[in-house]
């Protein structure tokens, strides 16, 4: 039998735990595979006679089974032998936790190791098995362990697993639902007082022949026949966990299903169950009934045998959107409307017979389809799919997870492998002085940029920079040079301490790095021979998560929470990069200085007896680098094309890589014909990008307003216009007349004439908490309330609050308004405030560049004033661009307001 691993947990039996797999089968079928013989164990560091101390935990502890002594490494430093450790296996999994802290308290105790992991997860690292992996199972016979229904096609007992290598993806079986619920007298609905009175289902594949399912707690007229009609909320309730059951689903999907449907339904069951209504609200592939737990401001779920997914975080993460309500959602990234029907009139449609009732019974229906498109159709899971894969985590553990518990997994297998043991989570008072000792963290270079606007800029990036440094270096937990001192060399990094090289021990980190590495460049080869578009899915996820876990590493090594943290290994991989960029910039600046380019190829001074007139002479200079990027500006008396930057490039970042130990490597990336830095970390370039035989471009903006989401769609077009009027025309003349019309159509707006525009001027915020938890008033909590005192709910938690400033005296906090309000009641907005806090202050930073006055693009065509346009010279002078040249020209009169119908036509 083969299978993919979808889930894992343990039940009790009287001979001891009992491992039990879910997952799906190459033939489609369900599977729930028991595993017996795993036990549960942890071990303690101590001094003095262990057989002593062996002989009093037995005593003193009845749930342990047995005391073992075996050799191992402490979790930190290069030790040149292992030290005796007590191995304690329990009766059962629980019991580690539950004697650990007294075991500390036991005289010669020092440490205990690996008492928080998971049982299932102690099985899968031990046993070298990965969630979403494949196994084939040995020795299948009929499982004595399941004492209740299991809701699976299969269910046996297996003597053994082996992980085998499999590219595909089982059939997996996927179900999104949505809840419509009764808001009483327009409020929000409560699981107490307002009955779920629709549920919809949507099925891929299909279940009976139905793409979707809508459940309808009463009889209507005229539904379609996908369309369930019952006489009572429980009834449907009942039915709607009846199909759950039967169409057997591995991924269970909904959008904001973990922060609403979810709890809203498992809530709304218990109390039916307090007034003599069961519901059966079994949905595990144990039976286990659903429910839900809170943590901190989280809702996790959890159903044993299937993966939950709730859309909208793993939407908040992966897209950066103005809001992630899913009818904006759907919009923008599936381009599909979704029906709305207003809480204030959900009472109304469902009293009504006739096309109300149906419209929101489309409504419901609509809400779970698009959930089940958002996750099939943008592949939401194929990344986590792959991170599971590879990193060993269940696949439940990384969609609910960050990325130090997939660094952690790896870590287990590989310390168990190489026989160290790995200390527990850190407790507060821990990560409290990890956080003191963290201040002196210092990160990457960023040198000062050049200012201005460059033209043939070439862009070197250091491929996995972190990472190889800490392969080629050997930096790791276990070979920082703590007491043992190795008889071989050492390596000491700019920032201070010591590590041994890999001649002596090769550390763990740079080993997992190293495999990790290898495993994604053989990935990207596979993908370039891959037969179809599934298989090809499939390898660029893996290459993805390789990526990503890749760049998890040195990350890991600083965070104050994780099992294992080193600032001195932080630091040192940091100071590395440090040098190695102010390395590079002297080694271009200094010792290639310049490249020749003849017949098509890039040679050195030296590499050429002579120098022909028909030589092109490129002098390098380096203008700008950030952590792991260096832009070179490449001058010459002669047009340098896009394929001669491409030769410039290659060659300096061949020759720097000869300089750098293996595996680091520093990679042509792209080419900026033209280049705007303004400050640190503040730039925007028209870069280059080869494709094959082709260049293509497009502008890449880092630091400034265009994709910050606090700003107005308004700033963000226009900075992205003057821009590329800037980048790809050099034409700064052009840049001020187009701010200028801006401003002038924002001064004189009509906001009933001109509604669309509200768009454009709608800022969004979180709204994290609740509005009592903020310190101080701000515009979102403003209108937050508003929107609770006109509908009587506010907007929920997590939701991100688009606002307006509209027209008045009163403070900015309290003019904060519903962008829907303003549109309806025609209310005026106060563009000045859009104009000299929006629009202006991030458009000088850009054209005050090149010496333009924010006074001259302050704009009103209806008022006459200092700066307005005339026929004669203007004060304020705006250079342009003219190939190599640079004029002073006046700014003439713009043209583009007389023909403009609207502020959008720009």
């Amino acid at each position: 039998m083969n299978f993919q691993i979808l889930d894992a947990d343990y039940v009790g039996h009287e001979s001891g735990p009992v491992i039990r797999l879910f997952g799906r089968a190459e033939d489609g079928k369900s599977v729930c595979c028991f595993v017996p013989g795993f036990e549960p164990y942890f071990y303690i560091s101590a001094e003095g006679e262990l057989d002593e101390l062996s002989t009093m935990l037995k005593e003193r502890f009845d749930v342990i089974r047995k005391v073992d002594i075996i050799p191992k490494f402490e979790p930190i430093g290069f030790q040149v032998s292992k030290k005796p450790m007590l191995r304690v296996t329990t009766m059962e999994p629980r019991n580690v936790p539950e004697i650990r802290d007294d075991v500390l308290t036991l005289p010669g105790v020092k440490e205990v190791y690996e008492t928080d992991i998971l049982f299932r997860n102690r099985f899968l690292i031990d046993r070298d098995l990965h969630g979403m992996g494949w196994v084939t199972a040995d020795s299948v016979s009929e499982s004595p362990f399941s004492r209740d229904k299991i809701y699976c096609d299969s269910v046996f007992t297996a003597s053994s697993l082996e992980e085998i290598e499999k590219l595909s993806i089982a059939p997996l079986k996927y179900l999104s639902f949505d809840i419509e619920c009764l808001p009483i007298g327009g409020s929000m609905p409560v699981p107490e007082t307002s009955p779920v009175i629709m549920v919809s289902m949507s099925f891929s594949p299909a279940f009976e022949g139905n793409d979707t399912i809508v459940l309808v707690a009463k009889k209507v007229e005229g539904v379609s026949a996908d369309v369930e009609c019952f006489d009572s909320e429980t009834l449907m309730l009942n039915r709607f966990f009846e199909i759950f059951q039967e169409y057997d689903a591995d991924v269970v999907s909904g959008y904001n299903i973990n922060g609403f449907d979810i709890p809203y339904i498992a809530d709304r069951v218990t109390m039916l169950a307090g007034s003599g209504k069961n519901v059966r609200s079994s949905v595990g592939r144990d039976g286990r009934i659903l429910s839900y737990r809170k943590i901190g401001n989280r809702t996790m779920v959890s159903i044993p045998g299937r993966v939950v997914v709730d859309t909208l975080p793993l939407i908040r993460s992966q897209y950066s959107l103005k809001r992630y309500t899913l009818r904006n959602v759907a919009k923008e990234l599936l381009d599909k409307e979704k029906l709305d029907v207003a809480p204030s009139d959900m009472e109304e449609y469902w009293n009504d017979s006739g096309e109300k009732v149906l419209k929101f019974i489309d409504y419901s229906r609509r809400d779970s389809e698009l959930a089940m498109e958002l996750l099939l159709k943008l592949q939401l899971l194929d990344k986590h799919i792959a991170i599971a894969q590879v990193s060993g985590s269940l696949i439940q553990e990384v969609v609910d997870g960050g990325q130090t518990s997939m660094v952690d997994n790896l870590l287990l297998r590989e310390y168990g492998k190489q026989g160290r043991v790995i200390p527990p989570k850190p407790n507060d008072d821990l990560v409290f002085l990890r956080n003191r000792s963290s201040e002196g963290l210092k990160g990457g270079a960023v040198l000062e940029p050049k200012r201005g606007l460059l033209e043939n800029v070439v862009i070197l990036d250091y491929k996995s920079l972190y990472p190889t440094i800490m392969m080629a270096h050997n930096l790791c937990y276990t070979t920082v040079v703590e007491q043992d001192r190795p008889d071989g060399g050492t390596v000491k990094p700019p920032s201070g301490g010591e590590f041994v090289s890999a001649e002596v021990s090769k550390g763990i980190m740079p080993s997992i790095l190293e495999r990790l590495l290898q495993q994604r460049v053989e990935t990207k080869v596979k993908m370039k021979n891959a037969s179809n578009d599934s298989e090809y899915r499939v390898l660029d996820a893996t290459q993805l998560a390789l990526k990503i876990l890749l760049n998890s590493f040195y990350g890991y090594s600083g965070y104050t929470r994780a099992r294992l943290y080193s600032l001195a290994l932080a630091n040192a991989v940091t100071s590395f990069g440090r040098n190695n960029i102010l390395d590079t910039r002297a080694l271009i600046n200094g010792t290639i200085s310049k490249v020749i380019l003849r017949d098509g190829s890039a040679y050195f001074t030296e590499e050429l007896s002579s120098i022909s007139n028909d030589d092109n002479i490129v002098s390098l200079s380096v203008v700008y680098g950030d952590t792991d990027s260096v832009f070179v500006q490449c001058s010459s008396k002669t047009e340098v094309s896009l394929d001669d930057a491409g030769l410039v490039g290659s060659r300096i970042a061949a020759t720097v890589s000869a300089s750098l130990p293996d595996p680091m490597e520093l990679e042509f990336e792209s080419i900026a014909k033209r280049a705007l830095f303004i400050a640190k970390k503040r730039y925007a370039i028209w870069v280059f990008e080869r494709s094959g035989d082709e260049w293509k471009d497009g502008i890449k903006v880092k630091g400034m307003e265009t994709v910050r989401r606090d700003w107005c769609g308004l700033t963000s077009k226009t900075l992205n216009k003057i821009l590329g009027m800037v980048l790809k025309e050099g034409n700064i003349d052009g840049a001020v007349h187009h701010v200028r019309s801006v401003v002038d159509g924002v001064r004189n707006i009509d906001v009933k004439n001109d509604s669309d525009i509200i768009d454009d001027l709608t800022m969004t915020r979180m709204f994290s908490k609740k509005a009592t938890s903020y310190k101080n008033k701000q515009p979102h909590l403003t209108v937050a309330e508003k929107i609770e005192r006109r509908t009587g709910s506010p907007p929920p938690v997590g939701e991100r609050i688009p606002f307006v400033i509209v027209a008045g005296k009163d403070m900015f906090v309290n003019r904060a308004e519903d962008p829907e309000y303003v549109r309806e009641n025609n209310i005026p907005i106060d563009v000045d405030y859009y104009i000299k806090k929006q629009l202006l202050p991030p458009v000088e930073r850009i054209l005050g560049v090149f010496g333009v006055d924010i006074a001259n693009l302050d704009y009103d065509s209806k008022q006459k004033g200092l700066f307005d346009f005339s026929d004669k010279p203007q004060d304020s002078p705006i250079k342009r661009i003219n190939k190599k040249e640079v004029e002073v020209q006046s700014p003439q009169p713009s043209e583009e307001k007389k023909s403009q119908s609207s502020l959008f036509d720009f």
